[in-house]
């Protein structure tokens, strides 16, 4: 199974875009370029190791098997 990347700052996530949507992918990207300057965005960023991409949801999973929810839409 091949999955996108996603670069922000100086770590690459991988990224399972499950809507198969390209609108999807470009609501997340313009999201996650908003909360660039969101020091609790940066400081949960560094513990990440994948992202899943719904429709209207991105769900973060991180290294200890925890999940954050974020809507997109």
């Amino acid at each position: 199974m091949v999955h996108d990347v996603i670069l922000f700052g100086k770590r690459a996530v991988p990224l399972d875009n499950r809507a198969k949507a390209p609108s999807s992918r470009s609501r997340f990207t313009s999201r996650i370029r908003d909360l660039s300057d969101d020091l609790d965005f940066r400081r949960r960023w560094k513990h990440v190791s994948y992202i899943e991409l719904w429709s209207d949801a991105a769900i973060f999973k991180y290294e200890d098997g925890s999940k954050w929810y974020m809507n997109i839409s």
